[in-house]
Parts: structure tokens; C-alpha cells; sequence
């Protein structure tokens, strides 16, 4: 049964992959036999698939692709399909409401969708804008689910490519920086670029040095504290530095004095800025 992982998006590379098998999907897809339950006629022009969703539903092997509409019982059949073969939410007993082609067919689909998180506003037999919105949503889980269970399955290696694309080695313009440039990321205590680091990382490396170079320097601030006023007259000057001192530390003290105090009256502000009164305890008159 599909899970919690519906609720998101495609992982990471799963779009290249449905995209990969989209191109090479026309030689896979197999054809309804007669008399399927699925087979319906051919749709009308106004009712035609989006092509994407008609790619996405040949790659999961549609049985009826040249009768897949918005239409009719057309519509009805591919979302049940979705269900029953690929997505496969409910439990079988619970799917009654999607194999029921009546009235409240397009209300058990709409709560269908919003479980699963797709939009479903405006869905009905007319709105075919909200049907065909629905229906993508519908065969992106489809193929995330498909998706998931061949990673889980270990089908798919994720994997990066063992060697640059074709073309690739031909453009690398910065591999006469990578031996100076390690001296330099030597010199900084920083990880060391490969010997066939390509120009991406050559780059990267660049930045990382420039970011350690231009550090900013820590702020110092020159005082002179026979120059503070200590309101006292004093003749030793190391004790009129130490009572410089104190009052700068007085001083900070009193700052962070200041602002809890603002703090509080802030508090007490919110308190008392709505303050609610009762008129029965109210006098007139003296």
C-alpha cells in the first residue's frame, strides 16, 4: 500500500529518470486486448490527454492509451486503474466508491485526491481544467511510487557516473591551476583538490582560499585610561587606572540594568494597554 512518501515530491534524480524512461517508453508500452474492461473509443479532440500525461501513463503500461480521455467513463477508468495497479492507497474493499461510475463518483475521487494531497478544487464532469490537473497529480505519485519501490528494490543504482560526460574532458580550462592552487590550500590547512579536478572544483577551491585570505580583522579600539574621569582625585596614576576600570565596568553594568528595566516596563505595557473596566462599580456624582 502507498505510504507517507506520496506526500512529498520526487526524490532526487527521480525527474531524469522518469524523463529517460519516458523517451524509450513507446517499444515497452503493451496494447489492450479486445474486450478489455479498460478499452474505450477513441476521444473526441476536446477531450484529448494533455501529452504528458499520456507519456506518463504509457510509461506505466496504460492498457488503453489510444481511448485515455478526459471523458466519461474514460476518465473514471484511468483513475481507477491508477488505484488499483500502481498507487493502491485504499484497501481493496474500500475502493467501492472509485469503481462506482455514478453521480458521486467525482465526490469520492475529489476526497481520494485531497487525502493524497492533490488539489482537487472545482473537480466535476465539466471542468475538464480541474480533471486533467487531478489526473497529473494522480500519475506523478504513480510514477514516485514506481519510483521508490525500485530504489527500495535495489533496481536503480544511484550512483555518479564513474567518468566525465562525453565532450566534457575536452573543456576542462583550469586543470594548470590545481598543483599551485594546492600549495595554497596547503598553506591554509584546507582540503586538497584530485590531480583531474575538473573546473567546477578548481573554482570552489578558488573561493575557499579568497574566503580565508579576506577574513576580517578583529575590531581593537585604542583607550587611554588615565584619559577616563573617575570623579575622584587620586596622585597614584595606577590606582586612577584601576578606578577607570571599575567605572567602565559600572557603566556596563548599568546598560544591561537599563535594558532589563526597559524590558519590564514593556511587559507591563502590554498589561495594561487594554484595560477592561466594569460599569457596575462606577459612581456618579459626589
Amino acid at each position: 500500500a502507498i505510504s507517507a512518501k506520496h506526500a512529498g515530491s520526487f526524490p532526487a534524480g527521480a525527474s531524469a529518470r522518469v524523463g529517460a524512461a519516458v523517451a524509450c517508453a513507446g517499444a515497452m508500452a503493451a496494447e489492450a486486448p479486445a474486450g478489455s474492461f479498460y478499452t474505450a473509443k477513441a476521444p473526441l479532440a476536446g477531450d484529448a490527454l494533455p501529452k504528458a500525461v499520456l507519456r506518463k501513463l504509457e510509461v506505466l503500461g496504460y492498457p488503453d492509451l489510444g481511448g485515455a480521455s478526459l471523458a466519461g467513463e474514460s476518465y473514471c477508468k484511468i483513475a481507477l486503474w491508477l488505484e488499483e495497479e500502481k498507487i493502491r492507497y485504499y484497501e481493496p474493499p474500500n475502493r467501492k466508491g472509485l469503481r462506482d461510475f455514478g453521480d458521486g463518483w467525482f465526490g469520492s475521487l475529489s476526497k481520494y485526491a485531497k487525502e493524497l494531497n492533490v488539489r482537487s478544487e472545482g473537480l466535476g464532469e465539466k471542468d475538464s481544467e480541474a480533471k486533467a490537473r487531478v489526473l497529473s497529480g494522480l500519475v506523478n505519485l504513480a510514477i514516485n511510487d514506481v519510483y521508490r519501490d525500485k530504489v527500495e528494490a535495489k533496481e536503480i543504482a544511484l550512483t555518479a557516473p564513474s567518468k566525465l560526460v562525453a565532450g566534457a574532458e575536452s573543456k576542462q580550462q583550469l586543470r594548470d591551476l590545481v598543483t599551485p592552487i594546492n600549495r595554497l590550500l596547503e598553506l591554509h590547512s584546507l582540503p586538497k583538490l584530485q590531480t583531474d579536478a575538473i573546473d567546477t572544483d578548481t573554482i570552489a577551491a578558488l573561493r575557499c582560499i579568497k574566503t580565508r585570505m579576506c577574513q576580517k580583522a578583529t575590531n581593537t579600539t585604542s583607550l587611554d585610561l588615565s584619559q577616563i574621569p573617575v570623579a575622584v582625585e587620586m596622585e597614584d596614576p595606577e590606582v586612577k587606572r584601576v578606578a577607570a576600570v571599575l567605572r567602565l565596568l559600572h557603566n556596563i553594568e548599568m546598560g544591561q540594568l537599563q535594558i532589563s528595566v526597559n524590558h519590564v516596563l514593556n511587559e507591563l505595557q502590554q498589561l495594561t494597554a487594554n484595560p477592561k473596566t466594569d460599569s457596575r462599580l462606577g459612581k456618579v456624582g459626589t
